[in-house]
């Protein structure tokens, strides 16, 4: 990541001036719902700011006599999956429904989601039990809302029946919400199977770890992950300012931003574009703006 380490922090900044761009600003009344922009926002900066602060490596006191340190890809993979399905929860709900309605809607069934989820948990003390018995009054009023929109009663019978149980993504892969937000679905599939493997601990990430026991081989198995995390940074930050006014002007005031942001905006067809140049195909993009 030598080489782009310098253009990630720069974008880091750009995300985060973008933001700070609402900084004071009241959102209208009727749209005061989405105040859940920033936090999510800030969910996908998070992840994306741990992958960079691990990337150079990892440091622990000495243990044995000896220094302990390695190159965490198999981390970086699952930093990278977070990020990935933090933007396309955010795009889904708060920027690829056509109208506010629509938006607010699937919000709603968002945070009843959440609140279901959150009944299920394991709470030993007093103040959580009063936690969820509040909560579950709220769960009760979220529900009677969502049936009494216009746009559940147009739902067929199952997609209403998981709109009430929270199922926020209906029928819908992470693959779909990954087209909707305009990420080459094919190359999608494939990363997102490998990222999960190690997530979920598959033998095959297991068999790489085992395989990358000399700290260049762990460095050259976490290459990818910046690269990729400079895609999901441009991509969150052009949906943001679309929502937003106040943060697409910090764009169309800075020049260095605005190119920054496009040099990594990996769209469908772009991605399209550079595997057609791989193979030896004309293409219409240039070099640097299709770098994946």
């Amino acid at each position: 990541m030598d080489d782009r380490s310098d253009e990630y922090l720069k974008l880091m900044e750009v995300f985060l001036a973008c933001g700070n761009a609402l900084q004071g600003k009241k959102m209208p009344a009727d749209r005061s719902w989405q105040i859940y922009v920033e936090p999510i926002a800030l969910k996908c900066l998070y992840h994306l700011g741990s992958l960079y602060a691990i990337h150079n490596g990892t440091k622990l006191p000495n243990m044995l006599g000896r220094p302990i340190g390695f190159i965490d890809f198999p981390s970086m993979a699952i930093l990278t999956r977070a990020a990935f399905e933090t933007y396309f929860t955010f795009h889904y709900i708060f920027v690829h429904p056509a109208t506010v309605d629509e938006k607010r809607f699937l919000y709603d069934i968002w945070v009843l989601g959440g609140l279901r989820d959150r009944q299920r948990f394991f709470v030993t003390t007093p103040e959580g039990h009063v936690v969820l018995q509040k909560e579950k009054q709220q769960i009760e009023e979220l529900k009677q809302s969502i049936r009494s929109n216009l746009l559940f009663q147009k739902l067929p019978d199952d997609r209403q029946k998981e709109a009430i149980k929270g199922k926020w993504r209906f029928d819908k892969v992470w693959a779909e919400l990954a087209e909707l937000a305009d990420t080459h679905r094919g190359y999608f599939t494939g990363l997102y199977a490998y990222l999960c493997s190690h997530a979920h601990s598959g033998y095959l990430s297991v068999m790489q770890l085992s395989q990358a026991d000399k700290q260049g081989e762990q460095r050259l198995l976490g290459e990818m992950y910046p690269g990729i995390g400079l895609s999901i940074m441009s991509s969150f930050i052009r949906d943001y300012c679309g929502l937003f006014p106040e943060a697409q002007a910090v764009l169309d005031c800075n020049e260095k931003y605005e190119r920054l942001v496009d040099m990594y905006y990996i769209s469908a067809e772009k991605w399209e574009e550079y595997k057609r140049k791989e193979k030896g195909e004309s293409t219409l993009g240039s070099d640097q703006a299709n770098r994946p």
